[in-house]
């Protein structure tokens, strides 16, 4: 039997931790997160950002991406095709390469 508890929730973001009684040694944890506010504060940086600035802040990047992120063991390279990528559009601040 499948039973999920949810472990936290705050900050928009929530986990919940899922055990099965047939199999006790394996569990998942699963985190949501709520990305409204997240989204309006990169629109608000999008409009804001000033060209040719040494620092650049690339992109907002949600808790569900990090994690992922840790799990798989991402390098820099990882990173940098992540943020290339289309799946991180909605989620970058500035615009060019990485």
């Amino acid at each position: 039997m499948e039973r999920k508890t949810v472990t936290g929730d705050a900050n928009g973001v929530r986990r919940t931790l899922v055990t099965d009684s047939e199999k006790p040694y394996q569990f998942g944890i699963y985190t949501e997160q709520v990305l409204d506010e997240i989204l309006a504060g990169i629109r608000r940086d999008q409009e804001n950002h000033r060209e040719g600035t040494v620092n650049k802040l690339v992109a907002r990047v949600p808790i569900t991406i990090y994690e992922r992120a840790v799990h798989e063991g991402w390098d820099e390279g990882d990173w940098k095709r992540w943020l290339n990528s289309s799946e991180a559009a909605p989620f970058r601040i500035w615009s060019g390469q990485v």
